[in-house]
């Protein structure tokens, strides 16, 4: 085995073993997550979680403009602070606090204006009087989100890991329970969220100033060239960051205001269950995204076509599982959820679909956001368009089975778009044969499930019949599912890998 291959072996196994170290944590917090959705269904019903939902929405949208992308910018100017000894580099961090607490106040101060100005045919009472109690947690958020990254520049995951996975949704599920309990009633929800953001922003906090070594804050002057610096770097990354969460929310923002708040209940809940799709992916993206960005620099775009097909292929094995089961026992979950909720089984279906094309065959971004980041911001805005008018097209008619279709439609149009300027812009072709075996096998079970009317017993025979083509296509076409075609760190191994989001180019980083 020569050096190369050597490298690209021990890079695969890397991203693996950080994948599977994160899977867990993702695992640990969809536990949490499901008992909330089963405690918001069950106890608070379809139009308070619907006004929850589109509440939540508008929060995480805020925090896209809120966070000016510290989460990203913080780490080149902490590596700037190389030198400076633990204690500086504490303080640049908070230099970040205080910038990023200021934009919050300023947002939350504008969303909340625009909350009261806007009729109820654009914002329905229920979900308006939500965001007013939710919208200062849009400065926890924001915050949170920047020690978290703090914490995670001084290689403590963990923090992250247990505030996202365990303090949060525990801590909000507890109370929302406390809340229905004291007969809050149609404020518990939020209550819950107000509960899982602060006792998460605290354990962020703790943890930031344990990892590194307290914040000195009796020694503390705000640095107007740390202020400086995270401003111009903001630009470009925020405005990104804010399209993209426009882009991930914007059909609970349509069927808001066409259908109300219970049908948003209804699809919100639906796409709560298809979470566990998006975060396969979101699992290796820790340390695929650096070995990504290393194997681009040393080969360029277009030799890199083996690597994020082999990512593609494994990443697709894994999700077609969920979606095969989402298929056979959707209906029977969305009722345990709650009363109403099985009405939601089709969107739920064709938005795990959706989860599916953009998560697994959206590796390929990668390569805008390293070499042209501005393709993948004017492919996001087709598609934003594309997804509004099929959701004005479809909702009137088909409902929230109606938005998921639009959902699907987007985001098939931006895999179809991918895929024709990575070919012609960069000469990068995947190879096909790498993702053929899992979707072939994928039908073949979902055509079982079809056609066996025990949802359970379908769920059996689907996975089993998928695992057994799958085996036999890998044996017959001398595949793997191991990772390959990467360039480890050093042109050998893949020693150390960057936080997730400190590989940004320079170009995005303003």
């Amino acid at each position: 085995m020569t050096d190369e291959a050597g490298g690209a072996d021990k890079a695969g196994r890397m991203i693996m073993r950080g994948a599977q170290a994160t899977a867990m944590g993702f695992a640990i917090r969809f536990a949490a997550r499901l008992l909330f959705l089963f405690v918001a269904g069950r106890l608070y019903g379809v139009r308070l979680f619907g006004a929850y939902v589109l509440a939540t929405a508008m929060v995480e949208l805020a925090v896209g403009a809120a966070g000016l992308s510290t989460k990203k910018t913080l780490f080149p100017l902490l590596d700037m602070h190389e030198g400076d000894g633990d204690r500086a580099r504490a303080h640049v961090v908070l230099d970040a606090a205080l910038l990023v607490a200021f934009a919050s106040l300023v947002l939350v101060a504008a969303f909340v204006l625009t909350a009261l100005l806007l009729p109820d045919s654009l914002l329905p009472r229920e979900a308006g009087t939500a965001f007013l109690v939710l919208a200062p947690t849009i400065a926890g958020q924001a915050l949170l989100d920047l020690f978290l990254a703090a914490a995670r520049w001084k290689q403590k995951v963990r923090y992250e890991v247990i505030g996202r996975s365990l303090v949060e949704p525990y801590a909000l599920a507890a109370g929302a329970i406390a809340a229905f309990t004291l007969g809050l009633g149609s404020y518990g929800l939020l209550v819950g969220y107000w509960c899982g953001t602060l006792a998460a922003l605290l354990y962020a906090i703790r943890g930031a100033a344990l990892s590194f070594g307290g914040f000195g804050l009796a020694q503390y002057r705000p640095s107007g060239a740390s202020f400086r610096w995270l401003a111009k770097a903001a630009g470009a990354n925020t405005a990104n960051d804010l399209l993209s969460a426009l882009y991930m929310r914007l059909d609970l923002y349509l069927v808001g205001i066409m259908l109300g708040p219970g049908p948003t209940g209804i699809y919100g809940m639906a796409r709560q269950v298809t979470t566990p799709i998006r975060q396969v992916r979101q699992s290796f993206d820790g340390l695929l995204i650096p070995a990504v960005a290393k194997t681009i620099g040393v080969r360029g775009a277009g030799g890199t076509g083996e690597a994020l097909a082999s990512a593609t292929r494994l990443i697709l094995v894994i999700q077609l599982p969920i979606l095969i089961a989402l298929f056979a026992i959707g209906a029977r979950l969305m009722e345990w959820l709650g009363h109403g909720f099985a009405a939601g089984y089709w969107p739920l279906v064709i938005l795990a679909a959706a989860e599916l094309l953009q998560s697994a065959l959206g590796i390929g971004d990668l390569i805008f956001v390293y070499l042209r980041p501005r393709i993948g911001l004017y492919l996001t805005m087709v598609s934003i368009a594309v997804g509004i008018g099929a959701a004005l097209l479809l909702i009137p008619r088909l409902g929230i089975t109606g938005a998921a279709l639009a959902l699907f439609v987007a985001y098939g149009l931006r895999t179809i778009l991918r895929s024709l300027v990575l070919r012609t812009r960069f000469q990068l072709a995947m190879p096909q044969e790498h993702v053929a075996g899992p979707f072939a096998a994928a039908a073949l079970a979902a055509g079982a499930v079809w056609l066996i009317p025990n949802d359970l017993l379908a769920a059996a025979a689907g996975l089993a019949l998928y695992s057994a083509i799958l085996l036999t296509w890998l044996k017959a076409s001398g595949q793997s599912l191991s990772l390959t075609g990467f360039v480890a760190e050093g042109g050998g191994t893949l020693d150390k890998a960057a936080p997730p989001d400190a590989s940004q180019p320079l170009e995005e980083l303003g």
